[in-house]
């Protein structure tokens, strides 16, 4: 069976939304979020065709296509590994801030992220096609996670609380929308080497910002005024989900797919972070990612204002490392002719 790699593209377009990039979306925008999606969405389609392009002249992996010794190739390979590291620091940051602030208050994030690490290590020791196997199956128990709690949310629905539109400054929407645009695609670095065509990364892009456009605007129609008060503003709509009317606390079940996201990223980026060291063993990808838990286990995961000072800056710095490496890679390119 042939394997699409484009399926990645779902859960990196995702795993960056999770609790703080939503509410950094309604920071900006307010109950105007949903519209900052759709601006930012076209914005986020040039930078994954401008992605796309430098892809193209990419026809190996990454080491072997850095493999001359050479200034240029060495910066380069340098700037990634900073980037997938720092990539890797913001996942777990995110996946131990909403375990520890929601599931496991009194387990230490060290143990609680242990698993997704684990999981990751092993398939990193896969290929990448594997990788995509165990994500065409993810995807469709996410698109069917989305659709299921959408629906047990309807009777929650009230439509008056879009209104009014455009109730913010276009300044503020224009933020929020590239915003959006750079936390959608920015880890779209991470598998500029696959040789993915632009149009399977878009139909997969796609269906990716479909569903957190759907989340966004269920959120804003059940909590109106109030979207702005919680950290996480999906989790906390989805508390007041009650099945039949005595089946309770189901929103435990129906997030999984933020968990999914977080997984298969965090296998990327071990694999590529495996690939351009060069090296054979999971083992020093996994020490690094370990030393990274650490790090968050003790400066961040319970320290709100640590937290929340990364959050406020980690979009920036994505940015400084996307369109660095781009341009990086842009002048090799120019330079090899």
């Amino acid at each position: 069976m042939k394997i699409k790699k484009g399926n990645l593209a779902y859960f990196l377009s995702r795993s960056l939304f999770l609790g703080g990039g939503i509410s950094l979306l309604f920071l900006n925008a307010s109950k105007d979020a949903y519209l900052a999606i759709i601006l930012g969405t076209l914005l986020g389609i040039g930078i994954i065709y401008l992605i796309s392009l430098v892809s193209n002249k990419i026809n190996k992996p990454l080491n072997e296509y850095l493999k001359e010794k050479s200034i240029l190739n060495i910066l380069i390979k340098l700037i990634f590994i900073i980037y997938i590291i720092f990539l890797i620091f913001i996942l777990l940051t995110i996946l131990a801030t909403f375990l520890y602030s929601y599931f496991l208050i009194f387990t230490p994030s060290l143990i609680s992220c242990l698993p997704f690490i684990f999981l990751a290590t092993f398939l990193n020791s896969k290929s990448i096609k594997n990788i995509s196997y165990i994500a065409g199956v993810l995807l469709i128990l996410s698109l069917v996670l989305v659709f299921l709690k959408t629906i047990l949310l309807a009777n929650e629905f009230d439509f008056s609380n879009l209104l009014p539109i455009m109730s913010v400054k276009p300044q503020k929407l224009f933020i929020s929308s590239l915003l959006f645009a750079i936390l959608s695609t920015a880890p779209f670095i991470t598998i500029i080497d696959e040789q993915i065509t632009f149009k399977e990364n878009i139909k997969y892009y796609l269906i990716s910002i479909l569903t957190i456009f759907i989340v966004v605007l269920t959120i804003t129609i059940v909590l109106g005024e109030m979207v702005n008060i919680y950290s996480y503003p999906e989790y906390s709509v989805l508390r007041k989900i009650s099945l039949f009317k005595f089946i309770e606390n189901i929103e435990n079940f129906v997030c999984a797919g933020w968990f999914f996201d977080i997984f298969i990223s965090l296998s990327i980026c071990s694999l590529k972070l495996k690939k351009i060291i060069n090296v054979k063993s999971s083992f020093i990808p996994f020490i690094i990612t370990l030393i990274v838990l650490f790090i968050v286990n003790d400066f961040v995961a319970n320290n709100f204002y640590n937290s929340m000072a990364i959050y406020k800056t980690f979009p920036i710095i994505l940015a400084i490392f996307m369109i660095t490496i781009i341009i990086l890679l842009l002048i090799k390119k120019k330079k090899d002719g």
